[in-house]
């Protein structure tokens, strides 16, 4: 695969000499840390280099056929010809982005380019972000305009967590993927590798490596710098600076201040030019700044672990197998902790509980091996997405790690175990017709399948989405098995049932003490109708659908589509799919057709089946509660078994007269 990366992954000079087969060479070596601006402008801040360099380490490519390459400066260069000669030489453009989608950044330029391609060579964009809460209008027009095209062009339009994606989606731009930052697939063995046990036995006398915001403003320590500090306060950190020194005046013209032989600064001068700028004295151990990713990771190493507020500092030292804690400041961080489950709180959440109790809390095995889980999962799912357009990941997950299987973008007809001790799981699985999120948690020993509903909303190109319900049920003790369908198929599409009774999967059920089922609408059918064939003990379905069968439910005309599927043969009715759970939970409007459908279910059910009559929700129960910040307490009810007369009254208080 002959492949262009468009982002700034070296640190390297392009040479403008008409001759082919020539190299950027490096700056020469400067001891003032102005003598690094030249550098910095090849790559601008220092955590691009990370993310950026991300694409070129994670795909099979042909190493003398590809290059890193701005597409703006080619399309200048080449004028008329360039989309003829690209076309010529590559076979696919990948742009890694981050933060771009803010009012400050200008997409004029990369807009033009990927306009003038014209559709002659494919491109994907890895990593898109949303920084801060803005408008569409607060945007230049240059950003507008290469939103569109990336919407409306790109192969795959990656972006790094489900807030960009839903931004993205309520300003008309919703041909989106959630794939997170490609930073995170360089080197996951080294992320399966890390272990906390070292830094919380060192507990506050761990050598922390941080990095954040410590610019000035006005001659001033920038508020977030001064946080960081102050939180610091005491520990002995090394901090890496990305783009600080640029406001740091004269201190940066001192000579020999900086030593790129080992990429340090003399701490004292540093440490006494930004106390004096600031409320809380600043001692930092050591202070870096790396030109090359590599580096970075190896000075990471000298540390027990990273605690900070820049993610892709964070990053650099996961790639080395040191663990991160990240202190989310910002909407960037906190989305991208989200979606891959790091160790994660704000500043304000560790001044309280210090060092050693954030290391013990989040470094615990327990925290590690949720992020790791995760981690599978979106490693997997990235995978596939990638292959679904020629790309090959090359960073695999291992075969020695028996947790997990590395994904295969064939299609299976049931779990891929090739490689599985007895009685596990994939975290990922892809059918021709569904894909199969698998989460369990250490220790748990209940699990909720989920499945997911017909609402047109949901992006089912997107193999990352999260199943129904499953963040909060995670968080609230549960293993979660999500179902997720490729269309809106009512799971009437041939290949779930030989899932479900596929050997291995049986031994995975029987390690639960308890199994629960829990779905909405078509997702309620679908938790209803093989409730019995999974063994389910309660059941929770919202606004239950019991089957769009014509001969069934010749009064049901909500669902044109789905009634057009095929309805015949087993699991067609759900009402015949309850006979053995201990009780079957029904939320829905009594004035609303799901009263009926309800009804049928309590012809199988009897006294098995609780009512819970949610008036005024109409076919929108989720939402209505979600509304009323009922949703997670009233679904959490049900699952434990809490009699259905309470959740009723409880509904009613909270709702009143609204």
């Amino acid at each position: 695969m002959r492949i262009l990366f468009h982002a700034p992954g070296l640190a390297a000079f392009r040479p403008n000499i008409d001759l082919p087969h020539l190299l950027g060479v490096p700056a020469t070596t400067t001891d003032t840390l102005n003598g690094l601006r030249a550098t910095h402008q090849l790559t601008g801040n220092r955590g691009n280099i990370i993310h950026a360099e991300a694409p070129s380490k994670i795909f099979y490519k042909a190493p003398n056929l590809s290059a890193f390459g701005n597409l703006a400066v080619l399309q200048k260069t080449l004028g008329d010809s360039f989309r003829i000669r690209m076309a010529a030489q590559f076979d696919i453009i990948i742009i890694s982005m981050a933060n771009f989608i803010r009012p400050t950044h200008d997409g004029a330029t990369l807009a033009a380019a990927l306009d003038a391609l014209d559709g002659a060579i494919k491109f994907i964009v890895l990593g898109a972000g949303l920084q801060g809460t803005h408008k569409l209008r607060d945007m230049m027009p240059g950003n507008r305009n290469l939103l569109a095209i990336m919407n409306e062009q790109a192969a795959v339009f990656g972006v790094r967590g489900d807030d960009t994606a839903e931004w993205l989606a309520d300003n008309g731009f919703g041909n989106t993927s959630v794939l997170g930052c490609p930073s995170l697939y360089s080197y996951p063995q080294s992320i399966l590798a890390i272990d906390g046990a070292a830094a919380r036995a060192k507990g506050a006398n761990a050598d922390v490596m941080t990095a954040g915001h410590l610019a000035l403003h006005k001659n001033k320590l920038s508020i977030r710098g001064s946080a960081l500090v102050k939180a610091l306060k005491g520990v002995n950190a090394s901090y890496v600076m990305q783009d600080e020194f640029l406001t740091y005046g004269d201190l940066a013209d001192t000579p020999f201040l900086y030593h790129e032989g080992s990429n340090t600064c003399q701490p004292a001068p540093v440490n006494s030019f930004l106390s004096g700028r600031g409320k809380t004295p600043v001692n930092f151990r050591r202070y870096y700044y790396f030109t090359e990713a590599g580096a970075w990771r190896q000075g990471a190493m000298r540390h027990d672990v990273f605690v900070g507020d820049r993610f892709h500092g964070g990053v650099a030292a996961m790639q080395a197998g040191v663990p991160a804690v990240f202190l989310k400041q910002d909407n960037r961080v906190s989305e991208l902790t989200r979606f891959f489950d790091l160790p994660n709180l704000t500043i304000t959440d560790f001044n309280k509980k210090g060092l050693a109790a954030t290391l013990d809390e989040h470094l615990s095995h327990d925290a590690l091996e949720r992020m790791k889980t995760t981690y599978r999962t979106r490693h997997a799912a990235f995978s596939s997405a990638m292959a679904a357009h020629g790309l090959a990941v090359k960073t695999r997950i291992g075969a020695t790690d028996t947790s997990n299987r590395p994904f295969t973008p064939a299609k299976i007809t049931g779990p891929d175990t090739s490689n599985l001790a007895e009685g596990e799981q994939p975290a990922f699985t892809e059918l021709d017709n569904y894909i199969i999120h698998v989460n369990r948690p250490p220790d748990t020993r209940e699990v909720v399948i989920t499945f997911e509903a017909a609402d047109w909303t949901i992006d089912r190109k997107n193999p990352l989405r999260r199943g129904f319900g499953e963040k909060f049920l995670i968080e609230n003790g549960y293993a979660v098995i999500s179902v997720l369908t490729k269309t809106v198929n009512w799971y009437r599409a041939p290949g779930l049932l030989s899932f479900f009774e596929h050997p291995q999967f049986r031994k995975f059920l029987a390690s639960f003490d308890r199994i629960h089922s829990y779905g909405s609408s078509m997702g309620g059918y679908g938790a209803c109708a093989f409730a019995d064939l999974l063994g389910c003990h309660n059941v929770v379905a919202l606004q239950p659908v019991s089957s769009l069968a014509t001969d069934l439910v010749s009064w049901e005309s909500r669902f044109a589509h789905g009634a057009k599927l095929d309805w015949t043969g087993a699991y067609r009715d759900a009402a015949t799919g309850i006979t053995t759970p201990h009780a079957v939970y029904a939320l829905y409007d009594p004035d609303w057709q799901d009263a009926r459908h309800t009804d049928r279910l309590a012809e199988t059910a009897g006294a098995r089946l609780r009512r819970v009559p949610v008036p005024k929700a109409e076919h929108a129960v989720p939402r209505y509660l979600q509304r009323h910040k009922l949703l997670k307490d009233v679904s959490l009810m049900c699952l434990r078994g809490t009699d259905h007369g309470h959740i009723a009254s409880q509904i009613v208080k909270r709702v009143g007269g609204r």
